[in-house]
């Protein structure tokens, strides 16, 4: 393999800066044109001597009448280059139609989740890309265009890293005739896609429409404008930096959900750029959020909570009193409630046993345990109460609250609406109507998670007490 090249040259050197990266296993997204090849070949020189396993990940998008043809090839390249090679057939236009989105983003989805299985199978957590200067310069144009900021105009990174998957892209500072004449003086012919010559994707509009009359006026527009991105490098880490800062600052202990007091301090345009990174970090391969997205869900913040916002994806952005929530349900969200008509009877325990049942048309068991009353109640568990022992258990049942129920809550005087009383526990009307109760023939002992009622309270001259344990059978399994 040649080691005398230009292209050589500037790839060993990209790597070495991040060799502490690479894992046993290295996985390379691999089309089987010039680019990705010349990266196999690359990458194949600088870890001859290393004990590095490559794996080329192929994935046929079935665009193209000659993709079988493709992917065939593509194999062979590998074989001949002794490559292990793995490949996974995704009707894209089929799946660009289901998700109502375009076929170049179908395709971008579908590789990166493809590279991301194939990570999880090999543990790793990063794969090699052949970005080019030229694909650099094409993405520059393509988010100027779009009207991206800094970090758009910026482009894309040597490394760059989602909450799943590293990118490594060694190749951004090559041209991409040097990928072509690498291929050459190694005497490895590879695939020319005739799909790239064809104006109807935007990137190939850019390429054979755009790119041509900026060479008219400047031969080295590619070069001038991948410069430009990295001249914005240096402003970008310090804005980085500011905006991680408060990014980590809103994380809280629930998965999805970010606290609003601290956003809602900031001018809007830091808290749209804090936005931003919430989404690029979890929620990228469901779509790009556009100005209008950005705009609106920032303004939210500094806003009345109870309002949604639908982004792409299905995901639904959420704000609630002190925070906001991103769920991944959509607009397919059912709210299971649990509706049943029949009581059922849990055997009262001796001291210091415990019986349990399964509560009917529910995924719940409920126990019960007779103890001798803690000088101090253990701290609060949400599925887990203790009641006075006056309670009947004879005739029970779980079910999802109504707006017609009433209440008296532990500690206070008088019956309320128990729909009211959720509200008043800042709950958000999507959790007040997944909301259960437990009740028996007179009436709610527990809000499950919330508040015992104040007949069923264990009073200071009790002795004992029912332990009451509610648990899910799908979660316990």
């Amino acid at each position: 393999m040649n080691a005398n090249s230009n292209f050589l040259n500037i790839f060993s050197k990209n790597l070495e800066k991040y060799i502490y990266e690479i894992d046993r296993n290295v996985l390379v997204g691999f089309s089987g044109g010039p680019d990705s090849t010349a990266l196999l070949l690359g990458l194949k020189f600088f870890l001859k001597n290393k004990s590095k396993k490559i794996i080329a990940l192929h994935l046929n998008h079935l665009i193209e009448k000659n993709s079988d043809f493709y992917e065939q090839e593509s194999r062979k390249i590998c074989e001949n280059l002794s490559v292990d090679f793995f490949s996974r057939k995704i009707d894209i236009p089929k799946l660009a139609k289901k998700e109502k989105i375009s076929i170049e983003l179908a395709g971008r989805n579908a590789r990166y989740n493809f590279f991301q299985s194939m990570a999880k199978k090999y543990h790793t957590d990063i794969v090699f890309l052949g970005h080019t200067m030229d694909d650099q310069a094409e993405t520059v144009i393509h988010n100027s265009i779009r009207g991206s900021g800094l970090a758009g105009i910026s482009g894309m990174k040597i490394l760059s890293k989602n909450r799943f998957l590293k990118v490594l892209r060694p190749m951004l500072d090559i041209r991409k005739y040097e990928c072509m004449k690498y291929c050459e003086i190694n005497n490895v012919k590879p695939i020319i896609d005739l799909s790239n010559q064809k104006k109807i994707y935007t990137r190939n509009k850019i390429r054979l429409g755009v790119i041509p009359e900026l060479n008219k006026i400047s031969k080295r527009s590619i070069e001038n404008i991948s410069k430009l991105s990295k001249n914005l490098t240096s402003e970008i880490k310090i804005l980085d930096w500011i905006i991680d800062k408060y990014y980590k600052k809103i994380i809280t202990d629930k998965k999805n959900t970010y606290r609003r007091d601290i956003l809602n301090k900031l001018p809007i345009e830091l808290t749209a750029k804090v936005m931003m990174k919430i989404w690029a970090i979890n929620y990228s391969h469901k779509g790009s959020l556009d100005k209008k997205h950005i705009l609106k869900i920032s303004s939210l913040v500094y806003e009345n909570s109870g309002k949604k916002v639908y982004l792409p994806g299905k995901i639904i952005l959420y704000f609630d009193k002190d925070t906001f929530v991103f769920s991944g349900n959509g607009n397919n969200s059912k709210i299971k409630k649990i509706i049943t008509k029949k009581y059922t009877k849990l055997n009262y325990p001796k001291l210091e046993e415990t019986n349990s049942i399964s509560l009917p048309n529910t995924q719940y068991s409920l126990s019960a345990k007779l103890e001798k009353c803690p000088s101090i109640f253990p701290p609060s568990n949400k599925l887990v109460v203790y009641v006075s022992t006056n309670i009947s258990l004879d005739s029970i049942k779980l079910r999802t609250i109504t707006r017609k129920d009433v209440f008296k809550p532990l500690g206070m005087k008088e019956e309320i609406n128990a729909y009211n009383f959720l509200k008043g526990q800042n709950m958000p009307n999507r959790h007040r109507e997944q909301t259960m109760v437990l009740e028996n023939e007179k009436g709610i002992i527990w809000v499950i998670g919330l508040r015992v009622a104040e007949w069923a309270k264990v009073k200071n001259i009790d002795s004992h007490a029912i332990k009451l344990n509610l648990t899910n059978l799908k979660e316990s399994n």
